[in-house]
């Protein structure tokens, strides 16, 4: 259960630091180009840490679901024989 854990957080990690640096980088520059820097700016930075950190969150508890469910599936499995 804590590997399903374990590999739903690094996912969820890798993945919310694509979309962070996507939607960060991508909003400063087309901030830039459009209408200056500005709060937005501000706020599309920080989603370079706070994507990253929400997804590992989601990823863990995705990964704790997966693994409680897989675990009891195998147990469920084995009783009925």
């Amino acid at each position: 259960m804590m590997k399903m854990m374990k590999i739903g957080g690094i996912a969820g990690c890798a993945l919310g630091f694509a979309c962070g640096y996507l939607y960060g980088v991508g909003g400063f520059v087309f901030d830039i180009f459009h209408t200056g820097i500005n709060r937005g700016s501000w706020l599309a930075l920080n989603a370079l840490w706070g994507m990253p950190l929400l997804f590992t969150g989601i990823g863990s508890t995705l990964g704790l679901f997966v693994g409680l469910l897989l675990y009891l599936s195998k147990k469920l499995s084995t009783a009925k024989r």
